[in-house]
C-alpha cells in the first residue's frame, strides 16, 4: 500500500466516525502534532548565517537566478 492509498484509507475511515469523542482526539492529536505553525526541523539562524544568505540572495538577484512571483502562485494554486 502506497502512502497516497493508505491516507485515501485515512480519509474514508474518518469520514465514517460517528463517535464525536473520537472525533475530538483526533482533532487534539492534529494541534499537538502540527502546533502553531512552527516546524521542529527548523532551527535559529546565527546573525552571520542571516547575513550570509541575505548576502547570497542579493547575488541571486543580480545574476537573474529569480522566479516570477506569478509563477510561484501558479504553482502553489494561491490567486
Amino acid at each position: 500500500m502506497d502512502i497516497l492509498e493508505i491516507k485515501l484509507d485515512l480519509i474514508q475511515w474518518l469520514a465514517s466516525i460517528e463517535d464525536p469523542k473520537l472525533v475530538k482526539k483526533l482533532l487534539a492529536f492534529r494541534k499537538k502534532e502540527t502546533g502553531n505553525g512552527h516546524v521542529p526541523e527548523l532551527k535559529p539562524m546565527t546573525k552571520e548565517e542571516l547575513v550570509a544568505r541575505a548576502l547570497e540572495s542579493e547575488k541571486d538577484i543580480r545574476e537573474g537566478n529569480i522566479v516570477p512571483i506569478e509563477e510561484l502562485e501558479k504553482e502553489y494554486g494561491i490567486k
